[in-house]
């Protein structure tokens, strides 16, 4: 009889231990609560893990958290970023997410024409990065070995320029601007494929020379049908050692993205200045898109040397100096 009721008791001791651990183990907060929103910082412990989701209410025991950590050798695997925990979760939940890095996204578009600066305040401006931090990565050429040789980006202010492939980006609270940067090295990647390579090795160019070339179309065109053309313009004044005579390249030594170009201003003394000297300018002067890297590729099958804007987002082409004159004279009125 005694044997009997030790069982009992001991039947009971454990029916309650395991009913105080999944107790411990389950999200304090009521079912119908919103998710909570918790940031686990870069080289954060176990036990600060569980101190955070503790005071966040996601967790009754930190021991608890700690233990299970253990037992499931969870530590040191646990991610860092911002998560968001559902009410009814357990312990187990948690730190399977924190293990898979289930963590929040926040789509971030990189537009077609950003320069490195700008993607860098942008950045900043969104909360996922230090704008410095970005620009200090972005000098560095062993990021881009993959797609330009040393000699080729000696002269560049930012040898990742034109490398970021402007797209829309998932990225996430805690990501280092490394990371970030990539991301976007990886997308390039993708676009310029070997296939994209091996068109570029027929035309003569680089990888670098064809970088640099799509982003000056990016700046240059304001209308999809004038790619090809404006390509064909820049490749056709390089084959008979013309200069290029481009103001975005004039802008981009000035540090400007955009706005009106003094006369003054073609002075500068840069390699970015291809009113000063000839060829192609040191690198890309922004992050262009594939429809740029397109026409660069398959560039329109005209002689035109020449092109001045409309004022309406179109240009007018000339094959010789005297018909530009008189386009620069009917549009610009000067």
């Amino acid at each position: 009889m005694r044997l009997v009721i030790r069982l009992i008791a001991l039947g009971l001791l454990l029916v309650f231990c395991f009913a105080a651990v999944i107790h411990l183990s389950s999200c304090p907060l009521p079912v119908d609560s919103p998710p909570v929103t918790v940031v686990i910082e870069p080289g954060a412990s176990s036990r600060d893990i569980a101190d955070a989701l503790h005071q966040a209410g996601v967790i009754r025991s930190p021991f608890l958290f700690r233990l299970a950590s253990k037992v499931l050798k969870a530590d040191g695997k646990m991610q860092a970023g911002e998560f968001n925990f559902e009410p009814g979760l357990f312990v187990w939940d948690a730190i399977s997410a924190l293990v898979e890095g289930k963590v929040v996204h926040y789509p971030i578009t990189i537009r077609e024409g950003l320069r490195v600066e700008d993607i860098a305040a942008l950045i900043e401006e969104k909360g996922f990065g230090k704008k410095g931090r970005f620009l200090e990565l972005a000098k560095n050429p062993e990021l881009v070995a993959a797609f330009a040789e040393p000699e080729e980006l000696a002269d560049t202010l930012y040898p990742v320029e034109g490398y970021l492939f402007p797209d829309t980006y998932n990225v996430s609270k805690g990501m280092s601007e490394e990371q970030l940067i990539a991301m976007m090295l990886a997308r390039f990647s993708q676009v310029f494929t070997e296939e994209v390579k091996d068109k570029a090795s027929q035309m003569g160019l680089t990888v670098h020379q064809v970088s640099t070339l799509a982003a000056l179309v990016e700046k240059e065109a304001m209308v999809p049908e004038e790619r090809p053309v404006i390509a064909a313009v820049f490749l056709n004044r390089i084959r008979i050692g013309m200069k290029l005579g481009a103001c975005p390249t004039v802008l981009y030594a000035l540090g400007r993205s955009g706005g009106t170009l003094l006369l003054k201003e073609l002075d500068i003394d840069s390699p970015y200045n291809t009113y000063m000297y000839p060829g192609l300018p040191p690198g890309p002067i922004s992050n262009f898109g594939k429809s740029s890297l397109e026409a660069v590729l398959n560039p329109a099958d005209v002689d035109y040397l020449y092109f001045v804007s409309k004022n309406d987002g179109t240009h007018a082409f000339s094959r010789t100096l005297e018909e530009h004159n008189r386009n620069i004279a009917l549009y610009q009125g000067n």
